[in-house]
């Protein structure tokens, strides 16, 4: 395995060295780089390939957003941490660097004492390491084979009108789903089912957000509750989503799956063997890893299900969708402006 390569940017010299401690006391083998600013990190990723880069929020030459969106333009497959001090604003600047690609958030612990606020930070390095590694060791393993034809389902797009929709999304998934979700009419006719891999506590402030800005009610979804047209479910941080045979919404708190709960498999390995109805209609959009390939082939080989993937070109990660098609499961490639004409055309029924 390579070298893991960690940028720490942050003008305090307190949380530099305590995140450089977190990583070379979680694997000393980890290659550490800290600079100050933004123009530092900008000559760093021209130079080198990283693995994880920490960003303190109030970098400066250029801004967090903006350096966020070159270091993704230059890397997508980078973890990116955006870290910050206390404070009233932190979710909403958060859940701006989510929306433009970030892969994690962490506000700077300020306990009483510092082995405590080194532990907090420890813990979070140590996560997106193993996570690093995981990816890598993904990355090592040959592509998936193609699903064979025989065992699949592909519905005629002319006369296909979908029943329910399931999203999956991880990495960019915020601002994607910020393109797709206000555009769709208030009327629109099923329910839409969302799996995005976020920190768990943002999970309530991107529903927040996305009910704002959409004419839909989005909304986390409940435990027990009867999903209906017209409402986006978003499964809530840490919990499992499923779909029973009554179409109740059940969550649990059963393993993560390839280290992600909630995961798009089990949401669409339950609507493949519970759902009340027989067309499905699924998008998968930007993220890293696979998720969603193992459901959407028990969905194609019991369901009527159609499925369009985000373009690579409109993709803060190709990964997911990647996935997808290289599976031979996708049926439509779509950029991703493109994407909610197409739930509109499919699920609106045409007289």
């Amino acid at each position: 395995m390579d070298k893991i390569r960690v940028l720490i940017a942050d003008k305090s010299s307190v949380y530099t060295k305590m995140f450089t401690r977190a990583v070379t006391e979680t694997d000393n083998k980890i290659s550490v780089s800290c600079v100050t600013d933004g123009d530092e990190v900008l000559g760093l990723i021209n130079s080198k390939s990283y693995d994880i880069i920490v960003i303190d929020a109030e970098i400066s030459k250029p801004g967090l957003i903006e350096l966020v969106n070159i270091i993704l333009m230059k890397n997508p497959l980078v973890y990116v941490l955006v870290i910050a001090r206390p404070s009233a604003a932190n979710k909403d600047l958060f859940m701006d660097a989510l929306s433009k690609g970030a892969t994690e958030c962490m506000t700077k612990p300020i306990n009483d004492s510092y082995a405590e606020n080194f532990d907090a930070v420890k813990r979070k390095m140590n996560y997106l390491i193993k996570k690093t590694m995981r990816k890598i060791r993904e990355e090592n393993v040959a592509s998936p084979d193609a699903v064979p034809v025989s065992t699949m389902k592909t519905p005629n797009v002319n006369t296909f009108n979908p029943e329910i929709v399931l999203i999956a999304a991880s990495t960019g998934g915020p601002l994607a789903l910020n393109n797709i979700l206000p555009n769709l009419q208030k009327d629109f006719p099923v329910p839409i089912l969302i799996v995005q891999h976020i920190p768990s506590y943002f999970t309530e402030t991107l529903a927040q957000h996305l009910d704002k800005k959409s004419k839909l009610n989005v909304k986390i979804a409940q435990d027990r509750e009867t999903i209906k047209a017209g409402t986006v479910y978003l499964a809530p941080g840490g919990l499992h989503m499923k779909l029973n045979s009554k179409n109740n919404i059940r969550l649990d708190d059963s393993p993560p799956i390839g280290g992600l709960r909630p995961a798009a498999d089990i949401l669409f390995e339950s609507v493949a063997k519970s759902f009340s109805g027989t067309r499905v209609l699924v998008v998968i959009l930007t993220g890293m890893g696979s998720d969603g390939k193992r459901g959407l082939v028990s969905l194609k080989a019991k369901r009527d299900c159609y499925c369009i993937t985000q373009s690579e070109d409109t993709c803060v990660v190709y990964g997911m969708p990647r996935c997808a098609v290289e599976s031979g499961l996708a049926d439509k490639i779509l950029d991703l402006d493109k994407i909610y004409c197409e739930l509109e055309s499919l699920c609106y029924i045409q007289t």
